[in-house]
């Protein structure tokens, strides 16, 4: 969920007491035993399946499966059923399920704010009193002050399954336009609340999706990004975002079309305003691409719009403007970023002046104030903090601690200071005040978790993978443990679109290292640590670079004594599901249990699917080119399932209102799966009402961890020590 930050566009619009140390069995006879009682629940159901055969680039490929994309199909949802009944059964009776789940409620169990962002004299926030299962809107007068709850999620549905996204407050704070989605899906609808009554104004805007706003001056009207509805043309590109003119009152019908593209591509546009320049900013990408568009135009008549930069040239971030100066983060001329000043009535690339050069450290983002910049450069995973002046000049360095990541709160030109919202591995979140002139951070706000790993070890090492890059990995473990090969050690890692794994609390890696775990994070090829070049070296026709990276530190792990295979279990999601799979099937004598959630599996037809179109500046396009499909079926999991060969145990999580990744990735994979090895313990889970990430009912996430840890524990053995005990009560 996203409070919005004004002017500024951003970049990237991808669950803690000491451990008793006692000892509870969890070896191979517990997990045999359990397993015995799964084959007690039966075999799992043949699915639905036909003769489909598609043709790409003369190669006939099969597709057995096609029936499980429409999950409307009775014969399809009582496959769906039946798979996850047996999955449940099976999770339920592992009894570290119940203890887990009482250790993330108990450790959740407090509450968390965003940074304050002002507008006018207000501060907004999203905030959480402990377990609700959405975040709710408040507003303060001053950002240390009492809280009054704006939007109360709790009263917007019954269930829990209904989320704030984002919130938009106008400039003097006096109305928030606001973004609700339910069930966990991407779609989304506005409307606007005034802050002094409480109350909606009669505004409801559909066809919303990835949606931002941008305020006008006069506060009566707004610009946003919505797709095409049933009142625009039929001949307009359905999957092609638009920007419209909304004035309070109207109907959505009366709304006028500003801004869109006429090409059939798959556009979606970020906009923002600059009221004391009289702007508004239109930043426009096609798909997941970073290659980005930058447009302005008066606020007072948004006709008149006009380019500052074109779409598909290069990596470009706008991130402020001072009147018609304008500052961006790009990777033009600078595969690892560069900040640059423009002139927005000569804004010829070579016409730029280089703020901040390009630096061995890719520069992530910046905050412009009158006299300095604030500066935010990855170094490995870890992320650096410094202070400019205008001109570039290094002034200082900010010393939040060891390893964490940084977010910037809201700011204006003329602020005194900048809140930092710091996280890193051993404890939640806190915020911390900036003070610009003496460089030096403040505690604004402690994390009031109640656990935390203070006392473990977290060490950055590095792998050699196959072709000799260097990739980082971190560790998190507790300090007594023995490197005699027999560690329950679990490596995630995610390895596309350029996002970057930085240092963040996570209660899941909390239960893990508390039981006596190893956690190791890769941070490989793929992901954005070291610039466009670690991105680009992951992605399209060198996706296997990813796999390669991600075998090379489960290989480093058992070289050095951490683990072994049957000991060692793999997670990731989304895209990061697609690779834990493609490295069961490339190498499955490597691993000892598998848990994939919500992942890609049909790297041909994922187009087809909800978002997935807008994957092909990542992954590439089988369809239109044929390099493309040959590396895309080369490690497609859907199509590299061996027969006879017996995998892993397998456990794939989805949900089903996933409308970013579709859930027949995840239905038709694991019924080849079951069908081709028969001898593989391979299980379905199907979350109901949820979808991919955001937007879920926290219950539900916090499920979703719960399975995922139990069932690794079963499958890979090994002692485990007890979690602690984390009173409910907020002492």
């Amino acid at each position: 969920m996203k409070l919005n930050e004004g002017s500024r566009l951003t970049r990237r619009a991808v669950l803690s007491g000491v451990a008793s140390g006692a000892l509870v069995v969890a070896d191979r006879a517990f997990g045999q035993a359990v397993n015995g009682l799964a084959a007690s629940n039966g075999n799992p159901p043949p699915a639905p399946s036909d003769s489909t055969v598609d043709t790409f680039h003369g190669v006939n490929i099969p597709d057995p499966y096609r029936p499980l994309e429409d999950s409307a199909r009775a014969d399809v949802k009582a496959w769906i059923d039946a798979q996850d009944v047996r999955t449940r059964a099976l999770i339920d009776s592992l009894p570290i399920r119940k203890q887990l789940h009482d250790f993330m409620n108990a450790a959740l169990d407090y509450p968390r704010t965003t940074v304050p962002a002002r507008y006018g004299r207000r501060y907004f926030t999203l905030f959480s009193e402990g377990l609700d299962d959405q975040r709710s809107a408040g507003v303060q007068e001053h950002p240390g002050g009492p809280r009054k709850t704006l939007i109360d999620a709790n009263a917007l549905s019954s269930d829990g399954t209904v989320a704030i996204q984002s919130i938009f407050p106008d400039r003097p704070g006096t109305k928030v336009a606001y973004l609700l989605s339910e069930a966990g899906s991407d779609r989304e609808t506005m409307r606007v609340r005034d802050v002094e009554t409480g109350q909606d104004l009669p505004d409801v805007l559909a066809w919303c999706k990835h949606t931002t706003v941008a305020w006008s001056r006069d506060g009566y009207s707004f610009y946003y990004s919505r797709y095409p509805g049933d009142n625009d043309p039929a001949d307009w590109n359905r999957r092609g975002q638009i920007v419209c003119l909304h004035r309070l009152g109207e109907p959505q019908s009366a709304d006028r079309v500003i801004f869109r593209q006429t090409d059939a591509r798959d556009y979606y546009f970020q906009v923002a305003s600059s009221i004391d320049a009289d702007l508004l900013k239109i930043v426009a990408r096609v798909g997941t691409s970073e290659k980005a568009g930058y447009f302005v135009a008066p606020l007072h008549d948004a006709t008149q719009i006009a380019e500052i930069f074109p779409i598909g040239s290069a990596g470009f971030y706008p991130i402020a403007n001072v009147g018609p100066t304008h500052y961006a983060i790009t990777n033009l001329d600078a595969p690892k970023w560069r900040l640059v000043r423009i002139d927005q009535s000569d804004p010829k690339p070579d016409r730029w002046h280089t703020v901040i050069a390009e630096s061995e450290a890719p520069l992530n983002s910046a905050a412009v104030f009158d006299s300095k910049l604030v500066v935010k450069h990855y170094q490995d995973v870890n992320q650096r903090v410094a202070i400019h002046d205008l001109s570039g000049k290094h002034l200082s360095t900010v010393d939040l601690g060891g390893f964490e990541s940084v977010s910037f709160g809201r700011h204006f030109r003329d602020d005194d200071h900048l809140l930092l919202e710091v996280n890193d591995y051993k404890q939640a979140s806190r915020i911390e005040w900036l003070d610009l002139e003496t460089g030096k951070p403040s505690l604004f706000r402690p994390s009031a978790a109640k656990h935390s790993l203070a006392d473990v070890v977290v060490q950055q090492i590095f792998v050699t993978s196959k072709d000799g890059a260097r990739v980082p990995m971190t560790l998190i473990h507790q300090r007594d443990i023995q490197l005699d090969g027999s560690n329950r050690t679990m490596l995630n890692a995610y390895g596309g679109f350029g996002y970057a794994l930085w240092p963040y609390y996570s209660d899941k890696i909390a239960a893990w290292v508390r039981m006596g775990g190893v956690y190791a994070l890769a941070s490989i090829r793929g992901g954005g640590e070291y610039g466009q070049p670690w991105h680009d070296g992951g992605r399209r026709t060198h996706k296997q670079a990813s796999f390669d990276d991600f075998i090379a530190s489960a290989e480093w792990l058992m070289a050095n004594g951490y683990t072994r295979p049957d000991r060692l279990g793999i997670n990731g999601a989304s895209n990061g599901g697609l690779l834990v799979l493609a490295a069961m099937l490339q190498r499955p004598e490597l691993f000892g249990a598998v848990v994939s959630a919500v992942p890609v599996t049909d790297m041909l037809r994922f187009t087809k699917f909800t978002f997935g179109i807008n994957w092909i500046p990542e992954y590439g396009n089988p369809q239109a080119n044929e390099a493309d499909f040959k590396a895309l079926f080369a490690y497609s999991p859907l199509h590299n399932i061996r027969k006879g060969v017996k995998y892993p145990p397998l456990l794939v999580l989805t949900a089903d209102n996933d409308d970013r990744v579709a859930p027949a990735h995840s239905y038709k994979f694991v019924a080849t799966m079951q069908a081709l090895s028969p001898d593989s313990a391979v299980y379905l889970g199907v979350e109901r009402r949820a979808g991919h990430s955001e937007g879920n009912a926290l219950g539900k996430s916090i499920n979703r961890e719960c399975d995922t840890l139990a069932f690794l524990c079963d499958r890979l053995g090994g002692a485990m020590q007890e979690l602690p005990k984390i009173s409910r009560s907020f002492d």
